[in-house]
């Protein structure tokens, strides 16, 4: 499933297409996702500018009363109606739907590892390296050097092909809609991606139905936020990243605003939100002097963003934290003998500065003010005399 306010804004630009081909144009959207926060949300985030009924996939139209603002029969014939494209159809362009999927990662990310795609896709690392490939001689995405590695990125061939996929209009600027809202760097990135693939390590049983990054919530962009079943419950996973370059002021005012919207939106939605913060050990302590108090359904949890697949285990109205570990290895002093011999590998040699001062300018002096002037005024005297 992709990004719900995506979704809906994909909605509100095929609305916009009807309104402009038919005289009074109805839309029936129907959903096929477990549970009910997706459904929900998809209602709340569209604009209705027609008749529109949003119903599961199990579910048609029976009449008028399904569709919101309410839809009157038409009695105007004879119109000339002007033709609309096609919905997409995945025959027609011979790819696979796994492929596809991969393809609408890339074009959320544009650029990304190899390991981040498969936690964002819930498919295995070895299949999606075939998928990759496969888009790659097809001329979809290419090779690229990201940073220190190297990673994917998306063309503009596989761009078209993804927005024809969601069949938005031509000629619409959807790059705002499309792509991650904020840039992070590249460990935060890389982190936040990773969400997904964390969880499923962490608790046995889970069930992640999809996972997204930088995607608003109530006027809030957590990092990543996962969507998904846990003991039976339908819950979301609200993941921040800190790297540590805020003080301590900013956190706590950051974290308060982000936990209390995260409750709201719980409460609103009769949904259980599991909070967590990842980051350098000594930026996670602080966390716990930014709970303005305990949320009964909210589970707040911290984590050091080094132990990958690993997550303290949470309870609904408290926080917990497993920093035991990263507190040891901090303060203990390792004291055993090294398995190489640290002289071989002598400290890297300094840089001299090979750069000439830089000449003195040759150019006259002017005046810098009255005190200039005055010299200026008593040395043009004395040479006259």
């Amino acid at each position: 499933m992709d990004c719900r306010p995506t979704q809906a804004r994909i909605i509100d630009l095929i609305s916009n297409q009807l309104i402009k081909a038919r005289p009074h144009p109805y839309l029936w959207v129907s959903v096929d996702a477990p549970g009910s926060w997706y459904f929900n949300e998809i209602k709340r985030l569209i604009k209705r500018g027609i008749p529109i009924a949003i119903l599961p996939a199990d579910r048609a139209p029976i009449d008028e009363i399904d569709f919101r603002p309410y839809a009157s029969p038409s009695t105007i014939q004879g119109l000339d109606n002007p033709s609309i494209s096609r919905p997409f159809s995945i025959e027609d362009h011979g790819i696979k739907s796994s492929a596809l999927r991969v393809l609408r990662i890339l074009a959320r990310l544009k650029t990304a590892h190899t390991a981040e795609i498969p936690s964002l896709a819930g498919f295995s690392e070895t299949h999606v390296r075939t998928l990759l490939k496969e888009l790659q001689a097809d001329q979809l995405i290419e090779w690229k050097r990201i940073g220190k590695y190297d990673g994917w990125e998306i063309r503009n061939k596989g761009l078209r092909l993804s927005h024809r996929s969601w069949n938005i209009p031509k000629g619409v600027h959807f790059a705002p809609y499309r792509r991650e809202f904020r840039y992070a760097g590249e460990r935060h990135r890389r982190v936040a991606r990773m969400w997904r693939a964390w969880l499923e390590n962490a608790y046995r049983g889970i069930e992640i139905w999809d996972c997204w990054t930088e995607v608003s919530v109530r006027y809030r962009i957590p990092d990543a936020l996962a969507w998904g079943m846990h003991h039976d419950r339908e819950m979301l996973f609200w993941l921040e990243v800190d790297s540590g370059h805020s003080s301590r002021k900013v956190m706590n005012r950051n974290y308060r605003r982000r936990l209390y919207d995260a409750y709201l939106h719980a409460k609103e939605w009769g949904i259980q939100i599991v909070f967590c913060i990842m980051g350098p050990p000594w930026v996670v302590e602080e966390f716990g002097f930014c709970i303005p108090h305990l949320f009964p359904n909210l589970a707040m949890i911290r984590h050091d963003w080094r132990e990958f697949g690993k997550l303290p285990v949470y309870e609904i109205g408290r926080w917990r934290e497993d920093l035991d570990k990263s507190r040891f290895f901090r303060t203990k002093r390792y004291d055993g003998k090294l398995p190489f011999a640290p002289a071989q590998y002598p400290p890297k040699p300094k840089k001299k500065n090979s750069k000439l001062p830089k000449p003195k300018s040759t150019k006259p002096r002017f005046s810098n003010g009255s005190s200039d002037d005055d010299d200026w005024i008593r040395e043009w005297s004395e040479r006259e005399e």
